[in-house]
């Protein structure tokens, strides 16, 4: 069934697939800078229409087409597979109510949802990638977001115009820029903007790795829940079964996290549908059920009360429909009430109490942190930049040991695969000569 790590992998391998192109385009930048770097500037001016326009850019755009239309099959292979086992999951419920259980290869309705649900996810993505570009800085030294190709024309006429002011005007200019350039990392830039405190016109961007996660992850869970909900309404269900996982949000903890909940009105209209039903309507006590002794609150008085109600605004959670009485808690209280005691018992961490979901969060950070240094340190690396590979080096190590210090104090699960990029490797100080 869906969980938690199935959405990480799913999810991480598409961003793999985009991480490729970003290194892809922050090598062919970096060693175009290097070219330049080393000509006089009368040479590096007649290399300006070679490296511009003689077709550096145009394999980036047929790299990111290429790798778009992958994805664009992929996301429809994903959503196909869960909701396959979404169906399975559910023919529990069709032979105990006595419903027949129709396969998906025939399951003309449910095939539709997943191509209606695919489409938009789909749709978001393309959209994205039709507006990514990167950071630089202007004469101010404010960020300025800009597209792919203008950002590659922009580093090659400002290596050029610093390569005849002089070596040193070079290695300053181009230190700021790549470090710039490698920290921010492949954004999608949205065409809304706003005033910053400094009165400069800014754009929304969002680093291109994130925007993906977020993408997958929302789709898969709207998925999801759409399944159920059709597949529920199939089987005749009453009743809603929220996802647990451990280290949950303060607001969920308590609320929704692993409970089970009644439908009232899904109960009302069996009811009076005449449905046989284990519930009665003598049962039915406002915004509560009683179940065999036991009481079920209302799923959607509980969720419509939430500041994030499920499965929206970064939760992590996401539904089951079941057959309240019928279907067994997939979590018993006690598991629970143990998960959510190590959760608020936290750790310790330079001095400051962290429960676990806050040092997952932590963890979160530290890994955006390790994949922005280490695209830098490759960037620098390609285009020579020796100063700027040493300071990325010594951050990356610094990271990495806070990061093994955070795992060591909290216990949590170490996810550094999520910090790795692909193209970088290690360089010891003493071996930095060899960009010399």
């Amino acid at each position: 069934m869906l969980n938690e790590q199935v959405i990480d992998n799913l999810s991480e391998r598409l961003v793999n697939r985009f991480e490729n192109i970003n290194i892809t385009i922050l090598k062919k930048i970096g060693e175009n800078i290097k070219k330049i770097g080393t000509l006089t500037p009368t040479d590096a001016l007649r290399l300006e229409s070679i490296l511009k326009y003689g077709g550096g850019y145009e394999e980036i755009a047929q790299e990111l087409a290429k790798i778009t239309g992958l994805t664009v099959q992929d996301i429809y292979d994903i959503f196909e597979g869960v909701s396959k086992k979404n169906l399975q999951f559910a023919k529990q419920f069709y032979d105990y109510r006595g419903v027949s259980f129709i396969p998906y290869e025939e399951n003309i309705a449910l095939q539709r949802q997943v191509e209606s649900i695919a489409r938009i996810t789909i749709g978001e993505f393309i959209t994205n990638t039709s507006m990514l570009g990167y950071g630089l800085q202007d004469n101010n030294g404010n960020i300025v977001y800009k597209g792919i190709r203008e950002t590659y024309n922009q580093l090659i006429d400002e290596a050029i115009l610093s390569v005849s002011q002089g070596k040193e005007t070079f290695q300053e200019s181009m230190y700021r820029q790549l470090k710039t350039l490698g920290s921010g990392g492949l954004r999608v830039i949205y065409p809304t903007t706003y005033i910053d405190k400094n009165g400069v016109e800014k754009h929304h961007t969002r680093r291109l790795d994130s925007v993906i996660r977020t993408t997958m992850q929302e789709g898969l869970r709207t998925l999801h829940n759409a399944n159920q909900e059709l597949i529920g309404e199939d089987f005749g269900y009453n009743g809603i079964e929220v996802s647990h996982h451990t280290n949950s949000a303060p607001d969920h903890i308590d609320t929704v996290d692993g409970k089970q909940f009644v439908l009232v009105n899904k109960v009302q209209e069996q009811i009076n549908n005449g449905i046989e039903i284990e519930i009665k309507q003598e049962d039915i006590r406002g915004n509560q059920v009683k179940v065999k002794s036991k009481i079920y609150d209302d799923f959607n008085a509980v969720n419509n009360s939430l500041d994030r109600p499920v499965s929206t605004l970064n939760c992590r959670h996401y539904t089951f429909s079941i057959i309240v009485g019928v279907s067994k808690p997939e979590y018993t209280q006690e598991q629970l009430d143990e998960d959510k005691k190590k959760n608020l018992d936290g750790f310790e961490f330079e001095g400051k109490h962290y429960s676990l979901y806050d040092g997952e969060q932590l963890l979160r950070k530290v890994e955006l942190e390790l994949r922005k240094s280490k695209d830098t340190q490759i960037l620098a690396r390609s285009s020579n930049n020796v100063e700027l590979v040493g300071e990325m080096q010594s951050r990356i190590t610094q990271l990495t040991s806070k990061y093994r210090d955070i795992l060591k104090a909290s216990g949590l699960p170490s996810k550094l695969d999520r910090a790795r990029v692909p193209g970088y490797r290690r360089v010891a100080k003493n071996k930095l000569k060899w960009y010399n």
